[in-house]
């Protein structure tokens, strides 16, 4: 009998040397595409000075705190259209591709980004940031009409927040631990007053392929069942006409009345590396495909709570439906202008009716919901806690473990990571909840680390290193 021994170490020798030589290829050729993406440095730019009464940021929180106790909702809704205002304003910056100047918000850092600049490795803002999935990423067949319902998402933290963030290495495993493990340590530092965080989301038009008009799901209004209301089985929809053609009265919208922008050979090759599985089955986006924001999420760090607003676009701006409401649009600045003045509101600066303090027990109040269409209306009851997602109220309790019942601040309020798992895929150990008083002092967050609010953190942390860290400990 042959021994075949030998030439089996020579195939998998020769097999090997081949694949290396396909990673070193592979490599190169991924480092020629960055190579090809270096545009000149995109600056994250301040918060612009607005003229609008009424209206500062940051503002001081003893003020916003007196409209939260007086309930003084029409210069809260005031304050979350400047903050819209301002993340929406025109900045003095441009990239390869696009005539348009950048908005002030896509020129803000992503995790990825402050992650390196945390490690010391150069970080080249020559684009906006690039697209993501959502963990709330959903694709689905409407039962109307086909419509584009696929949502992407890119998170930024404005310039306070990313220095901060950068400064106090806040995205890695290891200063997690080590800020858990102090005894006197539940909670990270907090972000300074001028911090702003958002979740744009966005659906892609692929206009490459010669089509000119595309149909996207619009909000029709809330439900009020504990059910799951997804843009399938909202059988409302608008079509979007990317050359500004057609008329609102046979419900087609121009591009123009949507924040918007062309992919270009960046955005393309990120977009499609992000949602490729394999070569038989891959994300085929190209430049000058077309991006239309539909929704963000937007918290500020004034308050101790922080404030928190969600945008979605709308057919009709002047009248949204819940959450938002007529009252609300009403309250939009002369200054909010173009297309950004084609978004409905929803603001939570408390939990709930009335505002609560940040720890107690047996807490009653109405319901308050504040929710984004695009992000959170997909969820169904299994998404949540329902243990303890309710509110109480005079009239008994009120359950809220829905997507169409919850509130921004009750949720973020939530964002922990658990010490132990730092080094898992299981890096929390609190669940979501609908809306709901949630007490600081909560023992749902005994032995967890509160992350100031921002669940951003929890879901980009970086482990490099962590167990070797560990094992050391």
């Amino acid at each position: 009998m042959k021994n075949h021994l030998p030439y089996r170490l020579m195939a998998v020798l020769l097999m090997a040397l081949f694949s290396c030589k396909e990673e070193k290829k592979d490599q190169e050729a991924a480092n020629n595409v960055l190579m090809h993406f270096s545009y000149d440095k995109v600056v994250p730019a301040d918060f612009p000075q607005l003229n609008i009464p009424g209206f500062n940021f940051p503002e001081d929180s003893t003020v916003l705190n007196q409209w939260i106790h007086e309930m003084n909702t029409e210069k809260i809704h005031l304050h979350g259209w400047g903050i819209w205002t301002g993340i929406t304003s025109l900045s003095s910056q441009k990239i390869p591709g696009d005539p348009r100047n950048l908005r002030v918000f896509e020129t803000w850092m992503t995790p990825e980004e402050m992650i390196d600049s945390i490690k010391n490795e150069p970080v080249k803002r020559s684009n906006r940031g690039n697209l993501n999935v959502p963990n709330q990423f959903t694709h689905f067949a409407s039962k109307q009409k086909t419509v584009n319902d696929s949502i992407f998402e890119s998170v930024s933290y404005s310039p306070g927040a990313a220095k901060f963030a950068i400064e106090n290495k806040i995205f890695m495993a290891t200063t997690l631990y080590d800020m858990a493990k102090k005894e006197s340590r539940k909670e990270i530092p907090f972000f300074p007053t001028d911090a702003i965080t958002i979740k744009p989301v966005f659906k892609l038009l692929p206009t490459s392929g010669g089509e000119q008009q595309f149909d996207i799901a619009t909000w029709p209004g809330t439900i009020d069942s504990l059910v799951a209301f997804p843009e399938q089985d909202w059988e409302s929809y608008v079509t979007v006409d990317v050359e500004n053609k057609g008329s609102k009265e046979e419900n087609i919208y121009p591009l123009e009345d949507f924040i918007h922008f062309k992919l270009n050979d960046e955005d393309a090759y990120f977009l499609n590396r992000e949602f490729s599985e394999n070569t038989g089955n891959q994300f085929n986006a190209k430049p000058g495909d077309v991006a239309i924001l539909v929704g963000m999420h937007v918290g500020t760090r004034e308050i101790t709570n922080w404030t928190w607003q969600t945008f979605w676009w709308v057919p009709d701006p002047n009248n949204p439906t819940a959450p938002s409401s007529k009252s609300i649009a009403d309250s939009r600045p002369d200054q909010l202008k173009g297309a950004a003045r084609h978004y409905a509101m929803a603001v939570a600066y408390y939990m709930v009716n009335p505002n609560e303090p940040y720890e107690g027990e047996n807490i009653t109040g109405s319901p308050n919901y504040a929710f984004n269409p695009y992000l959170e209306a997909g969820f169904g009851p299994k998404v949540f806690d329902d243990a303890i997602s309710f509110v109480d109220t005079e009239g008994g309790k009120i359950d809220t473990y829905a997507g169409v019942r919850t509130n921004c601040m009750s949720c973020h309020r939530m964002a922990t990571v658990n010490p132990e798992g730092l080094s898992t895929s299981s890096n929390s150990k609190t669940p979501y909840v609908g809306n709901s008083y949630v007490s600081r002092s909560d023992k749902i967050f005994d032995g967890q680390l509160l992350l100031d609010f921002a669940w951003s953190i929890q879901g980009n942390v970086d482990t490099t290193g962590i167990k070797a860290y560990l094992q050391q400990k």
